[in-house]
């Protein structure tokens, strides 16, 4: 398994996605049982996957608790990203508390890398968000910070507090590049770190889903779907249908051309664009993990990377230059 570097962390170029992990009935992925979370990371840090994605707010804590069960033993081996909410002033008061509890759902008394997971519009509390993640870094309970939906502005926040970010966690994939504008530039050229979440577009650049009408409402919120035939959805948008599928049907063309599937074309892809540190791959179970870490390994050609740029830039110039795939405009998240 190829790595890379946040900041003196190595990390496998293919990260595992854990929202999945400890939900239940009624969850947005549904149930997933721990016996399945146990197998499929211990699979992964056999292939060399040692990077762990997880959120305060996944499954309201139980992410993390079955990623820390599987994890039991072997905690060394393993590279952990947590993701925080914006504390409110009342809960910045208890920061460590607050964070704490984090680590002890994960039965570790550390953090890798710690996120914030979205910013807050209102600069003040940001800052103080940002400095008392940064109190806790040097105390040693995290050992690196990032940051996840951060914009150009929010980057120069904290950049001008003087905390040192490795990665920022950002939407990307070959239907999703907003960030090429500003963001990925800004990103390289400060040594941060893109790692990048929904590559495969939960599960639309596999080529399962053909027609509109196939993808389920909850995976059909982005802007890339008109709003009005999805009460799900708020962006209130038209949408680019007919471009995205366009793109989804000559992804899978171009992949039988090439002898793969397209969910490997479009993880290779990403993994070929310079200043993205990984792809963030949800998985379920241990055969998923063996695909995905595979296809971190595919070499695309000169050629190929030329068609899927091309493929996709009609529709790259179509859709917003925020990143935000679920709100436009003015309220927006990304900023």
């Amino acid at each position: 398994m190829k790595t890379a570097y946040l900041g003196d962390l190595e990390i496998s170029r293919i990260c595992v996605g854990c929202w999945s992990f400890g939900g239940g009935e009624g969850s947005y992925w549904g149930p997933q049982a721990q016996e399945d979370v146990d197998a499929l990371v211990r699979e992964a840090l056999d292939l060399g996957v040692n990077f762990f994605d997880t959120a305060f707010g996944y499954n309201a804590g139980e992410s993390e608790r079955a990623l820390g069960h599987a994890l039991c033993g072997i905690r060394q081996r393993a590279v952990i990203c947590d993701k925080t909410p914006i504390m409110t002033r009342e809960q910045l008061e208890h920061a460590e508390d607050f964070i704490k509890a984090g680590l002890d759902r994960l039965e570790t008394d550390y953090l890798d890398l710690l996120m914030i997971h979205w910013p807050t519009k209102d600069r003040e509390l940001l800052i103080e968000n940002l400095q008392a993640l940064d109190g806790l870094r040097k105390k040693g309970m995290v050992k690196h910070l990032g940051v996840s939906n951060f914009g150009v502005e929010t980057l120069n926040i904290a950049r001008d507090l003087g905390i040192p970010l490795v990665a920022d966690e950002l939407a990307y994939n070959l239907i999703t590049r907003a960030i090429e504008y500003e963001i990925l530039p800004l990103c390289r050229e400060r040594g941060i770190g893109v790692t990048a979440y929904m590559p495969l577009m939960q599960g639309l650049l596999t080529g399962k889903y053909r027609t509109p009408a196939d993808i389920p409402d909850m995976r059909r919120r982005s802007v890339h779907f008109n709003a009005a035939n999805n009460p799900q959805a708020r962006h209130g948008g038209p949408g680019f249908e007919t471009e995205t599928m366009a793109v989804v049907a000559g992804l899978c063309a171009l992949a039988e051309k090439c002898g793969t599937d397209a969910g490997t074309l479009a993880i290779a892809w990403l993994l070929h664009q310079p200043g993205v540190a990984c792809a963030m791959v949800g998985c379920r179970n241990a055969a998923q993990v063996r695909q995905n870490a595979a296809s971190a390994g595919y070499a695309l050609s000169p050629d190929v990377l030329a068609e899927l740029d091309a493929l996709t830039a009609d529709l790259k110039a179509k859709l917003p230059r925020c990143p935000d795939l679920f709100l436009t405009g003015e309220k927006a998240r990304v900023w």
